[in-house]
């Protein structure tokens, strides 16, 4: 008997090493000599993770036949072998496999495992324990305190003289802008400098304001008789004579009259996109001055003027606008966009201050708004490799257009404008090779600003904080104070049971976008202090509630 005792103890140390058995509380081992006939499991307790998945568990037996039944649940599927053993053999040991169901409940769950020796009718257990398959996020939401309005958002309809085939087909709009459509609320359009181009935006305009969404325009040249060419750099590029500012601004009207009376009531126009680069460059001090002699003159036209809107929202051309009281006067919108980055501010640098000269605007504005108009999301465009083509998968969709979107909003942003409307780094696939999505087809980008798009436009921001870093969310808040939105972005492995502690709220819709899923019903039900909505790993969810 000792031999067989040395034996075993050898073959359980074997297993521990190989199995990762431990002497935990929750993991009691059955250890010591035994003889004649048992059967038995060699632990009294297993703790599983809340996901589907596969463990495993030893069972121990000599001069026995065994089987193995199921107790009260449905945590386990299935486990293999389900019987062994014989009344002849001494001292073996088994493997099972043991196969479990996700945890979807609320509550964490058990089930016991039934081991039989049949010679001798002794009955050995094995609880499964198994954890959520979820982690939980707190929300904070406070409708008291009110931040910006916000407007809308879209992006630039593809201009004709640019991207040749490459327009906006009324299937097109009508899928971003439509009935049942995506959503989205503003568009953005070119203020061409040649007057035959100018009946080319008109339809797709009309349908988007016809459809609620905010129509504005933006010049990236003026006429060739206006201009001169000047080097900036080794470039030649055109630069709007003085003499000719009076000239340009009757062109910038006469393009709102034309618009007005095609049918399109034009809410805003730019001076001028990316005065800092090189389409027509100017100065800032010539941009203020311009504002200031013309800008009257536009307003009366019952159409808003946007300034100074450079590449990256560089104080070089913002501050003067703010500081200068007769520009500023002139001013109804403040715009800019986010070229030189804004979502990378774990470290100092030129990116985390320009995102915090950005997000501090709203406070030095006096009431006005400030929009993002511009800005796209292409990495690895360039690449051969298509697995280089990083804009394509949805990991990089989330945490780059999802997360800004997210920052901009947090800063204070009123609009979010994003580039090309149907582009293979857009909204809408296109014909292009490297497009994620079919022609026409929205992409996964599409869906991500349709979550703003849809929960967002015409509320106000509130108060709202999570307890994990790696759920953001913002909240929002129609004017009567009856409805309460939430986006949220989760970013982590993980997911989450997001809890929102509004007493007496109810849900309307949750929705939920994921690399699987485009704008899925999202689980949402009740707690004790108002309400949870499930959040996948890596995803954006959006809910609606009503006080």
């Amino acid at each position: 008997m000792k031999s067989y005792t040395f034996k075993l103890c050898w073959l359980l140390m074997g297993l521990c090493l190989a199995w990762g058995c431990s002497d935990d509380d929750d993991n009691v081992m059955n250890t010591g000599e035994r003889e004649g006939s048992y059967a038995l499991f060699l632990k009294n307790e297993l703790q599983v993770s809340g996901h589907a998945g596969t463990t495993m568990a030893v069972v121990q037996w000599s001069e026995a036949e065994w089987e193995i039944s199921l107790g009260e649940g449905d945590l386990v599927t299935a486990v293999s072998p389900m019987s062994g053993g014989a009344a002849t053999d001494l001292h073996q040991n088994v493997r099972l496999k043991i196969d479990y169901n996700v945890n979807g409940g609320r509550e964490a769950k058990s089930q016991v495992l039934h081991l039989t020796n049949k010679t001798t009718g002794e009955v050995s257990d094995l609880t499964i324990r198994q954890g959520l398959a979820y982690e939980i996020t707190a929300l904070d939401i406070d409708a008291s305190v009110r931040h910006q309005p916000v407007v809308g958002f879209g992006g630039m309809y593809n201009p004709k003289i640019w991207t040749g085939s490459n327009v906006l087909s009324t299937e097109d709009m009508n899928t971003l802008y439509g009935p049942g459509g995506l959503g989205y609320s503003v568009l953005r359009l070119m203020i061409y400098p040649n007057e035959a181009d100018w009946s080319t935006d008109v339809a797709a305009a009309k349908l988007a304001q016809e459809n609620g969404a905010i129509v504005f325009a933006c010049p990236w040249v003026a006429p060739d008789a206006l201009t001169e060419l000047v080097k900036v750099g080794d470039n030649d590029v055109p630069h709007l004579k003085a003499e000719n500012y009076a000239a340009y601004a009757d062109h910038l009207v006469k393009y709102i009259t034309y618009m007005q009376a095609n049918g399109v009531n034009l809410y805003a126009i730019s001076v001028q996109n990316e005065p800092d680069m090189e389409f027509m460059t100017w100065t800032p001090e010539e941009l203020l001055t311009f504002v200031k002699q013309y800008g009257a003159k536009i307003r009366a036209t019952g159409v808003k003027l946007m300034a100074p809107e450079a590449c990256g929202t560089s104080p070089d051309f913002t501050d003067p606008f703010i500081n200068d009281a007769e520009a500023f006067a002139q001013t109804d919108i403040v715009v800019g966009h986010l070229y030189q980055g804004f979502i990378n501010t774990a470290q100092a640098g030129y990116e985390k201050d320009r995102h915090d000269y950005v997000c501090g605007l709203y406070s030095r504005i006096g009431g006005k708004t400030w929009w993002m108009t511009e800005h796209l999301f292409n990495d690895g465009e360039t690449e051969t490799d298509p697995a280089l083509w990083q804009f394509r998968t949805w990991d990089y969709n989330l945490t780059h257009l999802g997360k800004e979107i997210h920052m901009c909003m947090e800063g204070y942003c009123s609009a979010y404008v994003y580039w090309y409307l149907k582009r293979f780094y857009g909204m809408l696939g296109d014909s292009d090779q490297r497009s994620p999505a079919g022609e026409g087809e929205v992409t996964k980008n599409g869906y991500i600003l349709a979550h703003y798009a849809q929960y967002a436009t015409g509320m106000t921001r509130i108060g709202a904080t999570s307890d994990n870093s790696s759920v953001m969310a913002t909240a929002y808040t129609n004017e009567a104070g009856s409805e309460v939105t939430i986006v949220l972005l989760n970013l982590s492995t993980d997911t989450q049971s997001v809890e929102i502690p509004l007493s007496g709220a109810t849900v309307k819709e949750a929705v939920e976008t994921d690399a699987d899923r485009n704008m899925a019903p999202a689980e949402t039900g009740k707690t004790d202090t108002g309400i949870y909505v499930m959040a996948n790993a890596n995803s954006i969810v959006s809910v609606r509630l009503a006080l």
